[in-house]
């Protein structure tokens, strides 16, 4: 079973679009460079994706965030920056989750299923911290519970620093390791 590195939500619209902030687009090149060692090493990666359609405004998220962004298709929806390149590349290794709210409920059964089991190892990254990155871990957490899981505290951000801080201390609370 092969290690895995999660990315989230690194997409157009967090880094320079609908809902961009100055902390995300510093994370380009590391989390870039994280995505190569990580291939490198024999990992897998999977890119979840925030995804939205037309009716967003609509739904509960919509209600709480009313800002249309990641509208599927868009060019808010797809992967920021030289991150962009491995939506086009055939490569067995990643895998892409597209998710219509935070967390996302298939994100546990592609990694099983791109990890040939439960991974032993799991990493996340990406954005907002306090947000969808806190979300996906927990769901992972609840479905591999052997796995070491670890968020890369410095390949995160969310928009405010003080939400970012909050988050780190909450999944340090719960057991989470902080890389």
């Amino acid at each position: 079973m092969a290690n895995l590195l999660v990315v989230v939500d690194y997409q157009n619209d967090f880094v320079s679009g609908a809902l961009d902030f100055e902390q995300a687009r510093a994370l380009e090149g590391p989390i870039a460079a994280r995505v190569d060692q990580a291939l490198a090493a024999g990992w897998r990666v999977i890119f979840t994706r925030d995804t939205h359609g037309p009716d967003y405004l609509e739904t509960r998220e919509g209600r709480f965030l009313p800002v249309p962004h990641c509208l599927k298709g868009s060019a808010g929806w797809h992967l920021y920056g030289s991150l962009a390149a491995y939506e086009s590349a055939a490569d067995p290794r990643v895998a892409f989750v597209d998710k219509p709210t935070f967390g996302s409920a298939e994100l546990a059964g592609a990694a099983e299923a791109l990890c040939g089991g439960e991974p032993p190892v799991i990493q996340l990254c990406g954005v907002v911290t306090s947000i969808c990155v806190v979300s996906n871990a927990i769901l992972l957490h609840s479905r591999f519970l052997s796995s070491e899981i670890a968020v890369l505290q410095n390949l995160c951000a969310a928009a405010d620093p003080a939400d970012h801080q909050n988050a780190l201390r909450l999944l340090a609370g719960m057991g989470y390791l902080l890389q």
